[in-house]
């Protein structure tokens, strides 16, 4: 196997810590919807829920988008209100139904949140919320996942290291090979005299 050189090994560390981070900045990124309202189910007050990400209490990048529209109605009074606790009011609009409905962004704070909206009868509603859960802790996420390859990088040369050190020395051993048959050698006295003795057929009559 060719041995890679120090610098081929550093430019493969550096497109791994690049790579995963454009990975982890695409998942930080996305956002979840969370449904509140949809044409033919419609609440005046909807409940949301939001838990902390690995424990965190930094505030979560959010967004609110509403849409009204109506096959009966020129014209309806619109009211929207985002509180916390159901007590303190996060965000509010109020206007017509033939306004443009502003599409709020804003962050909010692990809790409990009551999307408050109010329409006439004969108004039909789509909202929804969408959260960026992994947005607090985008930029930690960066430090931390450079800090674990690094670390990897470093632990692997450290092993490769050790082993290299550790590695016991096979003692080459001298094999002495063995024919598993050999003719036996004679002198050249027995060689002759067992050939003449029965190189002919013939032989002297016993007397």
């Amino acid at each position: 196997m060719e041995r890679r050189l120090p610098w081929q090994t550093m430019l493969l560390w550096v497109v791994a810590v690049v790579l995963i981070n454009a990975i982890w900045m695409n998942v930080a990124g996305q956002s979840a919807p969370n449904e509140i309202n949809a044409e033919g189910q419609f609440q005046t007050h909807r409940e949301v829920n939001i838990s902390p990400v690995f424990g965190s209490s930094a505030t979560i990048p959010a967004t609110l988008e509403s849409t009204f529209s109506s096959t009966s109605l020129d014209q309806a009074n619109l009211s929207i209100a985002v509180k916390k606790d159901n007590e303190t009011v996060v965000y509010s609009w109020t206007g017509q139904l033939t306004d443009t409905v502003p599409v709020w962004s804003g962050e909010l704070e692990p809790g409990t949140y009551t999307v408050e909206t109010i329409v006439e009868e004969g108004v039909l509603v789509t909202q929804q919320l969408e959260l960026q859960p992994f947005g607090p802790i985008q930029t930690a996420g960066h430090v931390v996942l450079t800090l674990l390859l690094i670390a990897v990088a470093w632990g692997e040369q450290g092993i490769r290291a050790l082993l290299a050190r550790w590695k016991p020395v096979k003692a080459e051993t001298k094999t002495t090979e063995k024919t598993p048959f050999k003719a036996a050698k004679f002198s050249q006295e027995e060689d002759q005299l067992a050939w003449n003795e029965n190189d002919s057929p013939w032989r002297e009559p016993l007397r």
